[in-house]
């Protein structure tokens, strides 16, 4: 019997331990639509399209298509980084894309081969 007594004892001093902590956070949460942090210039633009080709002297040329599914005019950086074996080349292009829409970029890469690239290369983008 006194065990038990114990045992519920204990049980009441810890959940009332639980309950002293102190609320944390927000006291109410933000209603839905409501924005919660600034969005980035180039927060909604994404690259849809990537793409090589080889330039008329052979050097790589990058071909990507950025698009804008907001309502506004955006602004952002496009970096478009080539690798060959060990080599890496990075080019980066501001891009401004209206509302709405989607703009075509081109980035030389003068000292990259074509050849090199299709040989062993790889490509990433990035847009902030």
């Amino acid at each position: 019997m006194d065990r038990r007594r114990l045992l519920s004892l204990l049980g009441l001093v810890l959940a009332a331990g639980c309950s002293a902590t102190p609320a944390t956070g927000p006291r109410t949460p933000p209603t839905p639509g409501e924005p919660t942090a600034a969005p980035s210039e180039a927060g909604s633009m994404s690259v849809a399209d990537l793409g090589v080709e080889e330039a008329e002297d052979g050097h790589l040329r990058v071909l990507a298509t950025v698009v804008n599914p907001t309502g506004t005019e955006r602004t952002g950086t496009l970096r478009v980084r080539v690798t060959v074996g060990d080599d890496a080349t990075e080019r980066s292009r501001e891009v401004t894309v209206p509302a709405d829409g989607e703009r075509s970029v081109t980035l030389a890469f003068e000292t990259v081969a074509y050849d090199d690239f299709t040989g062993d290369g790889s490509l990433q983008s990035s847009l902030r």
